[in-house]
């Protein structure tokens, strides 16, 4: 009997090299979301930093351009932590897009893989019954020339 080959072979090599660049994407569009908040958490620092510097130089006195400086400073910080805000809500809906993705294409290779399998458990009970009949035949043909002599 001729080795086994899975006809669907061509498909689940496509599929999986599909499922791998899904995967890739996805790991990316991760890292792009975690460099967001490190990004986010780092303007946070710097902001109650300044923050801190600010109440601490109020109390020693300032002058009124350094506090329109300092505020204004403090102002632009926040309006950057609500624009990465939004930015880290953007990029995790493309992450959860992409899982979703990802998720469908796991589903597709592990569907074929099945079918292999199935398709290979079928092969080897054809092997089975093949290899079955030709010791039968083979047992039946010595009985009949030892019978036969």
């Amino acid at each position: 009997m001729k080795k086994f080959k899975f006809t669907l072979d061509k498909l689940k090599s496509f599929k999986e090299q599909v499922k791998k660049k899904e995967e890739n994407e996805l790991a990316a569009l991760r890292m792009r979301y975690h460099e967001l908040i490190a990004e986010r958490e780092a303007m946070e620092a710097e902001l109650e930093k300044k923050n801190k510097e600010f109440i601490e130089n109020s109390a020693k006195g300032m002058t009124a351009r350094e506090v329109v400086t300092a505020k204004g400073f403090i102002s632009y910080l926040i309006d950057g932590i609500k624009a990465k805000n939004k930015e880290i809500a953007a990029q995790n809906t493309k992450v959860q897009r992409q899982l979703h993705v990802v998720i469908e294409a796991t589903k597709e290779v592990t569907t074929l893989e099945k079918l292999e399998e199935k398709q290979l458990a079928e092969y080897k009970f054809k092997v089975a019954k093949a290899d079955e009949a030709f010791i039968e035949e083979y047992v039946n043909n010595r009985e009949h020339t030892g019978n036969n002599q």
